[in-house]
């Protein structure tokens, strides 16, 4: 293990900073306090900040050549709806939110970096723009720097991701797709409401609903290539007033992930054909929502064999793991969309401490707190290229 030595100087005050916003987490979007700490942390390091809308915060290290390669670092801030299970010292003291996903050691490890580039400025070949990104957990946060123009004249993008699935020590990484695109639906049913003992008196939403939901599932069975994954998953289903009425209006909410933008726009016109067509045979009919959440992540090769060298020199070639597609989703796709770049993941389980070994997500959820390191500094590395 190679820890670049900045990194390995604040070691100490990583943990305390990644302890810190693990203790005080704040749902997408809400990000205030977060920022602030952010802002306060940069600022002392003598690193210029800006607020990108209400509560992302870029922050801007300029090197030794202004005509040097401008190079994009990026972190997500916010924490999710889940209560904090955990009796560690540092559980979240805010009820009902909690970093289930680990955006803490995200946040910690770039401003790790941020401090490291900084004091070593007159080494930068170029600019470093730190985003620390708001809202990732809804696909939110993104757009705000991109209209902000922070891509403009980029050269490289770069992201890490804490994984539970690999073990601390290692690096797992992929020149190709690595995320699912996220889409957001709501089909809402409309039908006439009627009483049970007379159905031919009303359109039931609540059958018609039940028969969409199953119908939809035959887009991924019946419809699309099996080499091609595709997930519709739907999480809510929700009908009816009352036991003995006939439903006459329900709602299904859910999600569409896929790995080909060819694939995803296929897949979202079949679910609205169906939603629709579904409907008008019983009689209803059907209004359908589709939310754009994120891109899939394309990584670019080129970066990809950058990076993979660098994370070799810092924890070895033999601790490099190929990192298979997930359907879980992060719109750093708009930014791989704008920049070559790459998105890597930073194994942080240990099977000494059973809590960084569960999925993300979780109410135990926690990490082995070596992995911060780690991505602090592939993050500064990758920035020295």
């Amino acid at each position: 293990m190679k820890i670049n030595p900045y990194i390995e100087q604040q070691s100490d005050e990583l943990i305390r900073l990644r302890r810190h916003f693990h203790q005080y987490p704040e749902l997408s979007m809400q990000e205030y306090k977060t920022a602030r700490k952010i802002e306060e942390e940069l600022q002392a390091a003598g690193i210029p900040t800006q607020r990108i809308g209400e509560t992302g915060v870029l922050g801007t290290i300029r090197g030794g050549s202004q005509y040097g390669p401008k190079i994009v670092l990026r972190a997500d801030t916010d924490a999710l709806g889940i209560q904090d299970a955990k009796t560690v010292p540092y559980a979240s003291l805010i009820s009902g939110v909690m970093h289930a996903c680990g955006h803490d050691a995200h946040t910690a490890a770039l401003i790790g970096a941020a401090k490291a580039l900084a004091a070593q400025k007159s080494s930068l070949p170029g600019e470093v723009a730190l985003v620390f990104q708001p809202g990732e957990e809804y696909g939110k946060g993104a757009d705000a720097f991109l209209q902000a123009g922070v891509m403009e004249g980029a050269a490289r993008t770069f992201a890490i991701h804490m994984d539970s699935s690999f073990p601390a020590g290692q690096i797992a990484l992929s020149p190709e797709v690595t995320n699912a695109s996220v889409d957001h639906f709501i089909i809402t049913i409309h039908g006439k409401s009627a009483h049970v003992s007379v159905p031919e008196q009303g359109t039931d939403a609540l059958y018609i609903a039940s028969q969409t939901v199953i119908a939809l599932q035959a887009i991924v069975s019946r419809l699309t290539n099996p080499r091609d994954p595709v997930v519709v998953g739907i999480g809510v289903l929700h009908a009816g007033d009352a036991y003995n009425i006939v439903a006459g209006t329900a709602t299904i909410e859910g999600t569409i992930r896929c790995l080909s933008p060819e694939t995803r726009t296929f897949v979202k016109q079949k679910l609205r054909e169906i939603a629709e067509k579904t409907s008008k045979i019983y009689g209803g009919t059907a209004e359908v929502t589709l939310e754009d959440f994120a891109s899939p992540v394309v990584n670019n090769q080129e970066v990809y064999q950058e990076i993979r060298e660098i994370a070799a020199g810092i924890v070895g070639p033999e601790n490099l793991r190929f990192k298979a597609p997930s359907m879980g989703g992060d719109n750093f796709s708009e930014f791989l969309k704008k920049t070559p770049g790459l998105y890597a993941y930073i194994g942080s389980s240990n099977p000494e401490k059973p809590s960084t070994t569960l999925p993300h997500h979780t109410n135990l959820f926690d990490i082995d707190e070596q992995a911060v390191l780690i991505a602090a500094s592939l993050y500064t590395d990758a920035a020295l290229l």
